[in-house]
């Protein structure tokens, strides 16, 4: 379990980065102005409302939100490997 999730975590590591260069590329770093969410919602709102501060282009909210799920999947599975690692029943070292 542990070698399968440091693995899932090397490969969502690899989509992190390229996702993150895609949006960089795509310019869509500001797709969503705020942290979490999106204009205050969960998901990327489907519709533009008078109370926004900047206009809402889908395209790049759906690029920037998806980067950021990814992203905070990788960082829960960084914190699930921290505990694998610190409560594991294993013996640490090998004897001389």
């Amino acid at each position: 379990m542990y070698t399968k999730t440091l693995n899932l975590a090397l490969l969502l590591a690899v989509v992190v980065v390229v996702l993150g260069a895609y949006t960089r590329l795509a310019d869509a770093g500001l797709g969503c102005p705020d942290w979490p969410g999106c204009y205050g919602k969960l998901i990327v709102p489907d519709v533009a409302s008078s109370e926004f501060e900047r206009p809402l282009d889908l395209a790049k909210a759906w690029k920037e939100m998806i980067h950021r799920y990814a992203a905070s999947i990788l960082g829960l599975l960084i914190v699930a490997i921290f505990f694998f690692a610190a409560f594991r029943k294993t013996p640490r070292y090998q004897s001389i």
